[in-house]
């Protein structure tokens, strides 16, 4: 019989506005448990100032009626043209180690761990995630469908000199549609609250969203779906940190 792998999963993302537009955002920076066993990970979230060195501890626990083989991983976030965070689980986090990445828990079992940052990058901060994956030991022979656990906390640590910083693009019109790309040109991750008054033969429609960007990535702001075809004009806002830092007026065409 094939073997089905199946994952409950408990993910704590950038924090509030790190969600993908018109989604309900996950807040991070609580406890990630399974309230009915499972796989626990207290303090999994760590958000401290920007220095290399050793942070925790991170408790792990298992909390199910069977042994598990636990592993431990610093990944890096991407995040998707609509703002939607995850962690990539094809490369690591540069710079961040933990205690110990691989281990089994028997059931009632915990195990503190030590997140260790080898030095922060130049930029003064590093955003990331810690994904604490738990599978039964003996999964390589079990048949049907097993059950295994994956947890995913944040790793915030902020720049001592903060640099706060967004820009707006040239704005890309499709069929009824148009979109703003936002830029964080910062070194944190504080939310940048988009306005943007759209104005299109039909008439004039409001639009706002809060979002939190990584440093250096870009998402797309809707600015329609139902735009009439032909010129419009987009008047925007940018603030960040209650803070205007941007305004403009872009005029563009609706295919």
């Amino acid at each position: 019989m094939k073997r089905v792998m199946a994952l409950g999963a408990a993910v704590l993302a950038l924090g509030a506005g790190a969600a993908a537009f018109g989604q309900k955002a996950t807040a991070g920076g609580a406890a990630a448990a399974q309230a009915d066993g499972g796989l626990a990970v207290s303090s999994g979230t760590i958000d401290a100032p920007a220095k290399a060195g050793a942070y925790g501890p991170v408790k792990v626990t298992n909390r199910s009626a069977t042994a598990l083989t636990v592993t431990v991983a610093p990944r890096q976030w991407t995040q998707a043209a609509n703002g939607k965070v995850s962690p990539n689980r094809r490369g690591a986090l540069a710079g961040v180690s933990v205690s110990a990445p691989s281990f089994t828990l028997a059931p009632g079992e915990e195990r503190d761990l030590t997140v260790n940052v080898a030095s922060v990058p130049a930029a003064g901060s590093l955003y990331g995630a810690l994904e604490v994956v738990g599978l039964p030991t003996d999964v390589a022979t079990r048949k049907g469908v097993v059950l295994g656990y994956r947890v995913v906390s944040a790793i915030r640590l902020n720049p001592a000199a903060p640099k706060a910083g967004v820009s707006a693009g040239a704005i890309k019109p499709g069929k009824g549609t148009a979109t703003l790309p936002v830029k964080n040109t910062g070194n944190t991750l504080d939310a940048v609250a988009i306005r943007a008054e759209v104005k299109d033969s039909r008439g004039t429609r409001n639009l706002s969203a809060t979002i939190k960007i990584l440093p250096g990535k870009t998402i797309n702001f809707p600015l329609g779906t139902k735009l009439q075809k032909g010129s419009a004009t987009a008047k925007i806002t940018l603030r960040q940190k209650s803070k205007t830092v941007l305004t403009s007026t872009k005029k563009f065409t609706v295919k």
